[in-house]
């Protein structure tokens, strides 16, 4: 399948944000805390002219973890027609190149428990409990550490 990352508008990720990952939320609700930060990224992945997937990456402390400058990854999904393609691991690819190029040294996020082993098989860890988030379910926080 032949697919291209690259980097699009906050306001562009809501969209899909809205449509794969909270379609309880408006998309004006889909705003999130580092959208805006000056060094955040936005992915897209795009199957011909159509966004598929899309991730986001901004400078944020994870808690209880000692980092020196931890990123945080947020609103991450690909539409389920094209899952299991190789498009998550190429917007993981994508958006830890560029943190390890900003100097981050971890990347964390709340992962849905359901998508566990995708992030395993890539290489987060998990850190702490389960914990449930009204509307989307159980989630962990997940810890990929950047050598």
């Amino acid at each position: 399948m032949n697919y291209l990352i690259r980097p699009i508008s906050a306001a562009e990720t809501r969209p899909l944000r809205q449509q794969i990952l909270r379609p309880h939320q408006t998309i004006a609700e889909l705003v999130y805390a580092g959208d805006d930060h000056p060094l955040a990224l936005h992915l897209g992945a795009f199957i011909a002219e159509t966004l598929t997937g899309i991730a986001s990456f901004a400078p944020e402390a994870c808690p209880d973890v000692p980092a020196q400058a931890a990123w945080r990854l947020r609103g991450m999904g690909v539409a389920p027609a094209v899952q299991h393609q190789g498009i998550g691991t190429a917007l993981l690819d994508a958006g830890i190149h560029y943190v390890k190029q900003q100097r981050g040294d971890l990347v964390w996020c709340h992962g849905r428990s359901s998508a566990l082993p995708f992030y395993r098989r890539y290489g987060f860890v998990t850190h702490g409990d389960e914990f449930v988030v009204p509307h989307t379910g159980p989630h962990y926080v997940l810890l990929y550490w950047i050598r």
